[in-house]
């Protein structure tokens, strides 16, 4: 007699079940995913304990006919495809049928539907697969399904549930995502009676992240709209200043269903790179509209996972759509300036009343005034300790009033003042202003045509985030003068900009050494007397593993004995730099990656030690044109805004949040 058997039909459903219903957030995504193809406007999940012991979810959808509502809770039972062939051109969420069965499988369920074309509601109840009770009842059109005792005839299921928090940490995640991916529906989700979420449903998808995610990521969005061969891209992006740590909030939907792809993640990453700090992830909410027989949704049972057929070209596409939205919106990273929490003294300030602490200040102000009017003018041109007053004749230009342009005459011209701030005003942000290189504002340029800011700003593959046509750079930015002897002022149509003069100098030398480093003619210098390095014995281990590699790069060596190397070539780019010191480095770096590196990674690190040691220095005076042309060549590089080792060159305060701060 044989040993193979069949197993019953309730055996094959908990197995089925187990592939399915992870945990309660798998049955939550089910039953909202057939909430959202029954056509419902209004879905609303209630929770308890987790889902332990209760879920359910009710929805305004054209319901299910009295006839197909035992059948609805047979495996593979679906009214969404009728053959194979319709597996490659799905619209819908649900098509396998498995979803009904494998929750009624491992659980108490009741569901109660109305049919739009009928006039009763039929209730059912069903436990661990069999049908208890089945009625007529009185409802509105919809349906509502309670499921009650997670995983009773399962016990080695149940106690594998992690806490009450984790669990709805989980459920919480995918209402989010499905809210998000339906701002056209009204999603309301409560645990323990509690509400935790309600999105407007108006059908605007930057209202429903701000009901879902708040005003943080609302207020920091930059809408991304791309057509490319045979996809189209919307949604938005966060940006480069707010960021998480995992993957959290890498939103996306594929045909209007939340997926899970690596991908698409890696695409958006990538475009994100050396904008963000390491480690750091970007956050997204990207809807990608693509044929649907491009794309497989049947390769993960719960159908997390999505699959592409063309993935190279969508890669492609998705990255470069990403890095071409985030040029023409300036990832400067941006700050926010915070209101004074002290409402009564900032309305006393407003007014123009005194109070001790200004009468003090004020008095203080008078007493020094008096002292320094005795003092001679050669005293008064000498720069402070603090670093206050700039360091050479630039200093006293940027503060002498400027005569050869109206604009710039700060008198009491009201009305020219005025019209002036007006058409600040009025000009958009996406528009450049012409500055004169000394520093002042053509009217006649203003009223002109205006270059559009994404014209400026062109594509090109190996200058990713560099401004184009910069030979009017001064016609981009206006030069203000620098502070502390490290940072530069600048003015832009974007607001105030703070940049870092020695990140940004590493950043153009970065670049000029890469160039010089990767020419295709690329040599290498005998040293003509070889530097001897002496190593720990971990050190030369490093240098062991990656000897290859440091050959690869023009990096020549011979064993010296006792841990120690002899440096006798290196490539012409270091032949005059400290070779000990960028090599002890490059070394050190090795030991902590905690990972294999390519040649390609280790020239990295060498070029950036270069970069860095090469750079000015923070607390290094500059003159005027010296800084206006270290900005000059900063917006040539490819990547302007952070430095190679990814800390923000420049930050910028807007002007709106400059008048609010100061309460205007």
């Amino acid at each position: 007699m044989g040993i193979i058997k069949q197993l019953p039909q309730n055996v094959a459903n908990q197995i089925s079940a187990g592939e399915v219903i992870e945990r309660p957030a798998s049955i939550v995504k089910e039953l909202i995913e057939n909430s959202i193809d029954a056509g419902a406007e209004n879905i609303e999940i209630k929770i308890e304990d987790g889902g332990r012991e209760l879920i359910k979810v009710k929805d305004d959808g054209h319901g299910i006919q009295v006839d197909d509502i035992e059948s609805a809770f047979n495996r593979y039972a679906t009214s969404k495809i009728e053959d194979i062939d319709d597996l490659y051109s799905l619209y819908s969420l649900g098509f396998r049928g498995e979803a009904l069965a494998s929750i009624a499988s491992v659980a108490e369920v009741e569901m109660i539907s109305r049919h739009q074309d009928s006039d009763q509601a039929e209730k059912i109840k069903i436990k661990g697969g069999e049908v208890i009770n089945k009625k007529p009842i009185g409802s509105t059109v919809g349906t509502e399904i309670t499921v009650r005792d997670l995983f009773y005839n399962t016990p080695a299921r149940y106690k594998y549930l992690k806490t009450t928090t984790t669990e709805f940490s989980h459920i919480s995640k995918i209402v989010s995502a499905e809210a998000t991916a339906n701002s056209n529906l009204s999603f309301k989700l409560f645990h323990d009676g509690r509400q935790i979420l309600s999105t407007p449903g108006n059908g605007k998808l930057k209202d429903t992240i701000y009901a879902v995610y708040g005003s943080e990521i609302a207020d920091n969005l930059i809408p991304i709209e791309v057509e490319d061969r045979y996809i189209k891209l919307s949604g938005y992006l966060c940006r480069p200043e707010l960021t998480r740590s995992s993957r959290s909030h890498e939103l996306f939907f594929v045909n209007g269903r939340p997926i899970f792809n690596n991908l698409t993640a890696r695409a958006v990453e990538t475009a994100y790179n050396k904008l963000i700090d390491p480690g750091r992830r970007p956050i997204v909410f990207l809807f990608i509209k693509v044929n649907p027989i491009l794309v497989d949704v049947n390769v993960h049972p719960a159908k997390r996972e999505v699959k592409f057929s063309r993935s190279q070209i969508i890669f492609d596409v998705i990255k470069k759509a990403v890095r071409k939205t985030l040029k023409e919106n300036d990832p400067t990273t941006r700050i926010k300036l915070e209101k004074n929490k002290n409402k009564n003294k900032k309305d006393q300030e407003i007014k123009g009343e005194t109070t001790p602490d200004r009468e003090r200040l004020f008095k203080d102000n008078r007493d020094q005034s008096s002292q320094k009017s005795g003092a001679s003018n050669s005293d008064s041109s000498k720069q402070n300790n603090d670093g206050s007053n700039f360091e050479n004749k630039s200093s006293t230009n940027n503060f002498r009033p400027q005569k050869s342009n109206k604009s710039n005459n700060y008198t009491s011209k009201n009305q020219s003042s005025k019209q002036n701030n007006k058409n600040y005003r009025k000009k958009d942000l996406n528009k450049n202003i012409n500055y004169s290189s000394n520093g002042s504002m053509h009217e006649e340029e203003l009223s002109e045509k205006k270059s559009d800011f994404n014209q400026i700003i062109e594509e090109n593959e190996n200058q990713e985030f560099s401004l184009q046509n910069v030979e009017a750079e001064e016609s981009y930015f206006k030069f203000l003068g620098q502070i502390f002897n490290s940072y530069l002022l600048i003015e832009t149509d974007q607001g105030l900009k703070i940049v870092d003069q020695h990140n940004a100098q590493e950043r153009i030398l970065y670049e000029k050494f890469y160039t010089e480093f990767n020419q295709k003619d690329r040599a290498s210098q005998s040293l003509l007397l070889p530097v001897k390095i002496e190593l720990s014995a971990e050190e030369r281990e490093i240098v062991r593993q990656y000897e290859d590699q440091i050959r690869e790069i023009g990096i020549d060596f011979s064993d010296f004995g006792n841990n120690t190397i002899l440096i006798q070539e290196v490539p012409v780019l270091l032949k005059n730099k400290s070779t000990r010191n960028i090599i002890e480095e490059m070394i050190a770096e090795l030991a902590e990656a905690g990972k294999t590196k390519s040649a390609a990674e280790i020239q990295n690190t060498m070029l950036e030690y270069l970069a860095c040691r090469s750079s000015i220095k923070a607390g290094q005076p500059l003159t005027k044109r010296e800084s206006v042309q270290l900005i000059k060549d900063l917006y040539k590089t490819e990547n302007p805004y952070r430095c190679p080792h990814s800390r923000p060159i420049m930050i910028n305060i807007s002007r709106e949040e400059i008048e609010k701060g100061l309460g205007r």
